[in-house]
């Protein structure tokens, strides 16, 4: 495997290793909620029970499936392909990177003049790494 596919699998790997620990973080926000006797509410159907770390941890983890999804698939194309440079591996890290910063500020501070910076440079690595593989896939 050439070394930009390796890599390319190393940050699908990473952003997968991303998901589950906002996951795990997720279990232990609620575990800690529920320990405190801080859920109001029915929870099991609206999260407006939980405190707001937990449903902050609950609204990135279901983040984690709403872009990532397009990135599995452009990157798992691009190794079908055979496709994969240097530079669509580069804009895999930094989308991965970009995942990262999102779920820290997302399940810290919650803070959009963190957040919405890393958000955006993910998309926009997305939209770049698209065009690249329409561009691969139309020379294939």
């Amino acid at each position: 495997m050439a070394t930009a596919a390796r890599l390319l699998l190393f940050a699908l790997l990473a952003q997968m290793t991303t998901t589950l620990a906002v996951g795990v973080w997720l279990g232990w926000t609620r575990s800690r909620a529920v320990k405190a006797r801080a859920v109001k509410g029915d929870v099991m159907l609206s999260p407006e029970g939980w405190p707001k770390q937990a449903r902050a941890a609950s609204n990135n983890f279901s983040n984690q499936f709403e872009v990532p999804v397009l990135f599995y698939a452009l990157g798992l194309t691009m190794l079908w392909l055979k496709a994969a440079g240097p530079v669509f591996a580069a804009l895999a890290w930094v989308f991965v990177a970009s995942r990262i910063a999102h779920a820290i500020a997302h399940c810290g501070p919650n803070d959009l003049r963190f957040r919405a910076p890393a958000y955006f440079v993910g998309v926009a690595a997305v939209i770049v790494m698209l065009v690249m593989t329409v561009v691969a896939a139309s020379s294939a």
